[in-house]
């Protein structure tokens, strides 16, 4: 028997662990907007209320976390109740703590009932030349992007438990996958978030836990409305689409991934740059 073969047979004896992960991805298959039930971590921040916009506007049931800027959260809330989406949910946590990340989704998840999304918009930027990169600022530059995400993964997959299924999506940045100058710690950084998130999608995969990353360029309201005019119209001429990324851009593909559309796709980098990067 070729070695395919052989593969395929020994597969065929492992009934119920095949039909243990059909029964996990049922629930993340069937996912909407309906029914679905959504933390978005860093929801304070520009691109994190545009992911929370777009899933309380399409019926989702969300919940907002910040960490210092819970006024900011509050008007995000009061502004989609305004509008007459459903309520959200507040939590606040310093994610960069394990145990405040793990009460962080225990009170969201009492709050709506479970939860079936994760969404992490979270982290900083630590922009400079190398030499003036120290130590600190290497370790400042991981701390705040990494461990928020892998101490909310955690505690998701936690929460999870036997159920199994859910959808975990984290924005990273094309940073994380190109080299840029004066962008040393904050690539190395988000380089790190996004191998993290491939390797735990493949060792989640048989619990029908989906891990997917959202890469975009630098947003309007972010970074774009701080560079300089000359470097700004460098990277516009070099983006094919010709324009800037916008925190709705980023919302679209993260709602894609969370939902039941997207059941098959698990460990993949969406890049949201308009043809600036192009795998």
């Amino acid at each position: 028997m070729s070695g395919v073969g052989s593969l395929l047979a020994r597969l065929g004896d492992w009934g119920p662990l095949t039909r243990r992960r059909a029964r996990s991805q049922e629930p993340t298959a069937s996912l909407t907007p309906a029914n679905a039930r959504v933390l978005v971590c860093g929801a304070s921040g520009g691109l994190g209320q545009a992911i929370a916009e777009r899933f309380a506007r399409d019926g989702a049931k969300v919940a907002l976390h910040f960490n210092r800027s819970r006024s900011a959260a509050e008007r995000l809330a009061a502004g989609l109740v305004a509008e007459g989406c459903a309520a959200p949910a507040l939590v606040g946590a310093d994610l960069r703590d394990a145990e405040a990340a793990g009460r962080c989704l225990s009170e969201a998840a009492a709050a709506l009932g479970g939860l079936d999304v994760l969404v992490l918009a979270v982290g900083s930027a630590k922009d400079g030349p190398l030499a003036l990169v120290d130590d600190d600022d290497m370790a400042e530059c991981m701390r705040d992007n990494l461990a928020p995400v892998v101490n909310a993964a955690e505690a998701f997959r936690a929460l999870r438990g036997e159920a199994g299924g859910g959808a975990i999506v984290v924005v990273s940045s094309v940073t994380g996958l190109v080299g840029q100058p004066m962008r040393v710690a904050y690539g190395a950084a988000k380089a790190a978030v996004i191998s993290y998130c491939k390797s735990l999608a493949r060792e989640v995969a048989d619990s029908g836990l989906r891990v997917n990353i959202v890469a975009p360029q630098v947003t309007e309201g972010g970074l774009a409305d701080l560079m300089k005019a000359k470097v700004r119209s460098v990277l516009l001429a070099n983006t094919p689409l010709a324009r800037n990324c916008t925190p709705q851009d980023v919302a679209g593909a993260v709602r894609f991934l969370a939902l039941g559309d997207a059941a098959f796709v698990t460990g993949a980098v969406v890049n949201v740059s308009g043809g600036l990067i192009t795998w």
